[in-house]
């Protein structure tokens, strides 16, 4: 009897540590990125809502939120976006892929208070439009890029990192951390370990900046470099354009916040409202004048057909 009350309380244990070893293992589940998305994300192509593991797409409004997104494939894309769209961040994205990580048909704008990591074999941002016209806006948010050739690579399209924080890691030497025609750095922190080149025009304004390369950290057929004080030594523009190691801080003013709205809006949205408004009072003031000259042209043009005598009164 004692054999058998023993051997049913082992498997009653046996039973409960079963039950438990699933709760224990679940949480270290999530917090190791929950589910993962092994394909390709194509909103290129997108001509509805689209919604998936840590993002959705408002096809309407041509906005794309990131919102903890783990995307690892070994497929050549990661995620491939269309022009004239804007992306959210919103907390930690990942985006891995074989060749490139994110890809950009045309202008796109990037923005909110999030991070995205992005890892490729070859381009972690490819920005692959002929077109000069377009335009990719970084306005805020944390960018990390590990990639086997180039950071950032733009055919045509303006490249611009506004704000925020960049890191970029490139893998061969003779790649280089951002590539492309127009390239502004504008803002923020920004962190390399390969060389910023343009075939036209590469602008570094006003942000903290390490950049370390085999060859000339920044290279372009414009440079010009602003409101920054290199730590590395040298003051002149002709400092930056033969070294290969730039770091230094950022010494631009931090803009005025508007009065009107609060601290998130630029200072000058205050001064557009201004203009505005000087605008509405001139033709409150401006309008009724010439509606009424206006009034009293037609009232002597019809009057010099009836009566003659009365128009050459008016005109008096």
């Amino acid at each position: 009897m004692n054999r058998t009350r023993r051997i049913c309380w082992l498997l009653t244990i046996c039973f409960v540590v079963s039950l438990l070893i699933p709760c224990a293992v679940l949480p270290v589940s999530a917090a190791s990125g929950g589910v993962t998305i092994t394909e390709t994300v194509n909103i290129a192509q997108a001509n509805k809502n689209m919604e998936g593991h840590g993002y959705s797409w408002a096809n309407r409004y041509d906005i794309l939120t990131l919102d903890g997104i783990h995307l690892d494939t070994t497929s050549a894309y990661g995620l491939r976006l269309p022009k004239n769209c804007t992306v959210i961040l919103k907390g930690d994205n990942y985006i891995k892929a074989d060749k490139y990580a994110l890809s950009c048909a045309g202008t796109v704008v990037f923005k909110g208070d999030g991070s995205l990591t992005l890892e490729a074999g070859e381009i972690g941002m490819y920005l692959y439009s002929e077109d000069g016209t377009q335009k990719i806006r970084l306005l805020d948010g944390k960018y990390t890029i590990h990639a086997g050739e180039y950071g950032v690579y733009s055919i045509a399209s303006d490249f611009s990192f506004v704000d925020g924080s960049m890191d970029i890691t490139v893998d061969n030497t003779d790649g280089a951390a951002v590539s492309g025609r127009i390239v502004n750095l504008l803002g923020g922190s920004f962190k390399a370990n390969n060389a910023v080149e343009a075939s036209h025009m590469l602008i570094v304004d006003g942000l903290d900046v390490d950049v370390t390369a085999s060859r000339p950290a920044f290279a372009a057929k414009s440079l010009t470099v602003e409101d920054i004080a290199l730590t590395s030594g040298g003051s002149a523009i002709e400092a930056y354009a033969d070294q290969n190691q730039v770091s230094g801080k950022s010494t631009a003013k931090e803009t005025r916040s508007s009065v009107i709205f609060g601290e998130n809006v630029p200072g000058a949205i205050d001064y557009i409202c201004l203009v505005i408004a000087i605008a509405g009072i001139a033709a409150a003031i401006v309008g009724p004048v010439l509606h009424n000259k206006k009034k009293k042209a037609a009232l002597l043009a019809r009057l010099e057909q009836e009566n003659p005598d009365a128009a050459a009164v008016l005109k008096r």
